[in-house]
């Protein structure tokens, strides 16, 4: 299943890319490089694939790759760039490597051990919602405004969680996308002419597929109305590299090393906002894959509709020899809507994540970033309660539709859990032996939400045992923040433990696949409440 035979494409491959235009004057080295990582993802023939990349500056010719374990360099392979087409100011070099064996990057003064890629997971660690984002009291009138997310500073506590979560050996990270947040502030300015022909600077909302603005202007984007994207010439907040280095790199950098990536795409990488800068740094597609292309977001066209300047990544899996991970891009599956062109884009997804589950010998997970079935406030515009008293409301609406067209209206009986973010704070829901868990993991850096419902509510037709964290815990009456990433066990039959670690590296939440705790699958750790 994983054979190192694509490897020998890559020396013809890296001649004619390097022969397109390229000059360098030498091979960058470590002081040179902002983050060296692997990328998991799957081939046209359904095999997993490690792509290892570094992030370099331009001036500097990609380094090679060599297996660590012969130290032999005459089997060295050669890194190539990754197509830049919206002109970031780093160079992106890659190499396709196998599993189960040890590389290391050769820069020019040193070589820099990559994490092997295993066939066999077994400590997987999970963070969502990373990048920096102030909470919106600061930003209030008279407000004093905090630091942390000024330019050239790493984002908290992301760094922090991502810290202690590399020094734990994990062998798998899956990240549930939104990993910029700096770069994609909601209002961008846009140079627009008015009627006398003069220009002018008008403030707009990017293309959010439904979040952050009027029902009005939803998810499908009403006709006629204008397309919105900072990738737009005329935007006054692009997608650029320092953005991507505060809220990743420089933050993440010990956790890239750690272990491999597996990144779910999130609604803040839409090609609206992020997306330029998810493609080429983060997406698994890649040309040096028989059969496969690097993807990229189109150009924006304020004319057209937002489906047409959408680049939707096709459903994948990275199979493992223990555990099926299934990854759906839901970027552009809004929460609370059904009647918009991307329904019938979500059918097939579903439809899709269910024929990989379905064929797969192992156990699968899905990964995704919008969570299936999950517990929010209620909002009376918009949501679907969750209780006969609508407390709560429930999403996600266009994920739920796809499942309900499927031919049992419901995910194939081999998946065995759900793991997704968006929303910001942990969040578990469990039915019992009626569907999947689903695992909300929406709190490793971002500023928090107020908690919802902790008790057993109807979701999406069944009822549901619901643990929700908000801002705040207590340990021993003493408040606490709820941040944290989740830190999974596997185990041989596929049956899993779970702690979510806060900045503190304490457990908050314990989690068990037999479902035995409080609330489902999840419980709160000896000492934790939510309340004083």
């Amino acid at each position: 299943m994983f054979t190192r035979s694509v490897v020998q494409l890559i020396s013809v491959l890296s001649i004619s890319i390097l022969g397109t235009g390229h000059t360098f004057a030498s091979i960058a080295s470590t002081q040179h490089q902002h983050g060296s990582y692997v990328i998991l993802g799957q081939s046209p023939n359904n095999a997993p694939t490690a792509l290892a990349r570094t992030v370099i500056d331009t001036q500097y010719q990609c380094p090679s790759i060599i297996t660590m374990k012969a130290g032999d360099k005459s089997s060295a392979i050669n890194m190539v760039p990754r197509e830049n087409p919206n002109h970031f100011s780093v160079l992106v070099c890659e190499a396709l490597i196998t599993f189960d064996e040890h590389y290391g990057i050769q820069f020019s003064d040193k070589t820099l051990a990559l994490p092997m890629a295993t066939s066999t997971p077994e400590h997987i660690q999970i963070f969502g919602d990373t990048g920096c984002k102030l909470p919106k009291s600061s930003t209030s009138q008279g407000a004093k405004k905090p630091s942390g997310c000024a330019g050239g500073t790493p984002a908290q506590p992301f760094k922090a969680l991502a810290t202690l979560g590399a020094a734990r050996s994990p062998d798998v990270i899956l990240h549930m996308g939104d990993v910029n947040y700096r770069g994609t502030s909601g209002d961008v300015y846009f140079s627009q002419k008015d009627a006398d022909g003069n220009l002018q600077q008008v403030k707009q909302w990017p293309y959010d597929a439904g979040d952050g603005i009027s029902q009005a202007a939803h998810c499908g984007q009403d006709p006629g109305m204008a397309f919105y994207s900072q990738s737009a010439i005329n935007a006054s907040r692009p997608d650029i590299w320092e953005n991507w280095r505060d809220d990743l790199f420089m933050p993440a950098q010990d956790l890239l090393l750690a272990a491999p990536w597996i990144v779910a795409r999130g609604n803040h990488e839409l090609c609206s906002r992020a997306g330029p800068g998810f493609f080429y740094f983060l997406d698994s597609h890649s040309n040096l894959i028989a059969g496969d292309k690097q993807l990229s977001c189109p150009a924006p066209q304020v004319n057209k509709s937002a489906l047409a300047n959408t680049q939707q990544i096709p459903t994948y899996q990275v199979n493992f020899s223990n555990i099926n991970m299934v990854v759906i891009d839901s970027a552009n599956a809004c929460d609370s809507f059904t009647d918009s062109p991307f329904q019938a884009v979500y059918n097939k997804v579903m439809k899709d994540a269910d024929n990989f589950a379905a064929r797969a010998e192992q156990p699968t997970w899905l990964m995704t970033h919008r969570p299936i079935w999950a517990v929010e406030g209620y909002d009376p515009g918009k949501s679907t309660g969750c209780t006969e008293q609508n407390q709560y409301g429930c999403i996600n609406q266009m994920l739920q539709q796809g499942i309900k067209h499927l031919p049992n209206k419901a995910l194939n009986e081999n998946v065995k859990l759900v793991l997704t973010g968006h929303m910001h704070q942990f969040e578990s829901v469990s039915f019992g032996d009626k569907r999947p868990p689903a695992l909300i993991i929406g709190s490793s850096g971002v500023a928090l939400s107020g908690s919802t419902a902790t008790e057993k509510v109807n979701v999406d037709g069944l009822p549901a045992d619901v643990l929700s964290l908000g801002e705040r815990i207590y340990r021993d009456d003493a408040q606490q923040s709820a941040f944290g990433y989740l830190h999974m066990s596997l185990s041989h039959d596929a049956t899993w433990k779970a702690d979510l670690i806060s900045p503190k590296n304490q457990t908050i939440v314990e989690c068990d696949s037999a479902e035995n705790k409080t609330h489902g699958v999840c419980g709160l750790a000896q000492g934790v409440s939510l309340t004083p």
